[in-house]
């Protein structure tokens, strides 16, 4: 879900919302900064299955259901 390089003490990605790593984070903050990145953009959300991932395009196809969906981030 978080794309920062993974911490070189821990191993672990970095959250570029909180800068939390990535295995401190609880299921509400997960969630918070999951929504976050979707609203500046960083990240996409497909309403179809739920699949979050980085942002490429403003036209792109779910990389879980295959659904071709827009993003408009609002």
């Amino acid at each position: 879900m978080m794309s920062d390089p993974p911490n070189s003490i821990t191993g672990d990605e970095i959250c570029p919302m909180c800068g939390k790593p990535k295995s401190k984070h609880n299921t509400k903050e997960i969630s918070e900064c999951s929504k976050k990145l979707v609203e500046m953009g960083i990240m996409r959300f497909c309403g179809l299955c739920g699949l979050t991932k980085p942002a490429e395009k403003i036209h792109d196809r779910c990389g879980k259901c295959g659904e071709k969906y827009s993003f408009s981030n609002s």
